[in-house]
């Protein structure tokens, strides 16, 4: 499905013209792409349909890495390391960390640890670990800026590396042909909700059945990525038993 299939000729129509479907019947074409208003209207709602999948995506199950596939990068941020500097800004937009990597003054990789300052005995650590020098093994972050528990006494190039989760590929009013970046299975998903939320907004009579619908497709889109992965083997897990 598209994101405005102005020349209704794609077999699995537009987001755009299914707004119109829903919430105007057979009568409906040109009522949302054919209005300028409207058009900028239902392309935040797709938007914020896209967050919203994204969210459901994403808290479905930690071990799945979802990310639009309209993205061409992959979601790793990397920067220099600089001797003496222990504070780096990363010009990213994330939903969350992953894994923050660093390499070693002899190239060697390891994963270091992430602590929040505002715990007493962590805030205690990074106050007593300033003075010294190395290779860190722990940080804290603030927003896009992340502290290393001890200053790098050596420089590497592209030697912090953070994997991390972000937000969707949005749609623009000017776009036509762009496709959703989730699964084809979930097209329909970004109407149905931008169209629900329309509804509610003004007091349209669909607005009940359709959130019915709504509801149970978020419940399907939560079963299908909270699924394991056919590649992941199950794992035994010992069950230990106190019987005294």
């Amino acid at each position: 499905m598209i994101f405005n299939d102005i020349a209704k000729t794609n077999p699995s129509g537009g987001i755009i013209q299914e707004d119109e479907t829903i919430l105007f019947g057979d009568e409906g074409y040109g009522r949302i792409s054919g209005d300028t208003n409207r058009l900028y209207q239902f392309t935040v709602k797709a938007n914020q349909a896209l967050d919203r999948f994204a969210f459901l995506a994403m808290t479905s199950d930690g071990r799945w890495q979802w990310d639009d596939s309209n993205y061409t990068d992959i979601s790793i941020a990397t920067t220099n390391i600089v001797s003496g500097q222990r504070t780096y800004t990363f010009a990213l937009e994330h939903l969350e960390i992953e894994k923050v990597l660093i390499s070693s003054s002899n190239g060697t990789w390891s994963v270091i640890e992430p602590i929040d300052e505002t715990d007493k005995d962590e805030r205690y650590y990074l106050e007593n670990n300033t003075g010294r020098t190395g290779t860190p093994n722990k940080y804290d972050k603030r927003g896009d800026t992340i502290f290393l528990d001890m200053t790098p006494n050596y420089a590497g190039t592209n030697a912090l590396k953070i994997y991390f989760k972000r937000g969707p590929s949005y749609f623009a009013t000017t776009d036509t042909t762009k496709i959703p970046g989730i699964p084809s299975v979930f097209h329909s998903f970004i109407p149905l909700h931008s169209s629900v939320n329309y509804a509610i907004d003004k007091s349209m009579p669909i607005a009940k059945d359709k959130y019915t619908q709504l509801s149970e497709m978020e419940k399907s889109i939560k079963f299908f990525y909270s699924a394991r992965n056919k590649d992941e083997s199950p794992k035994l897990q010992a069950y230990y038993q106190n019987n005294k």
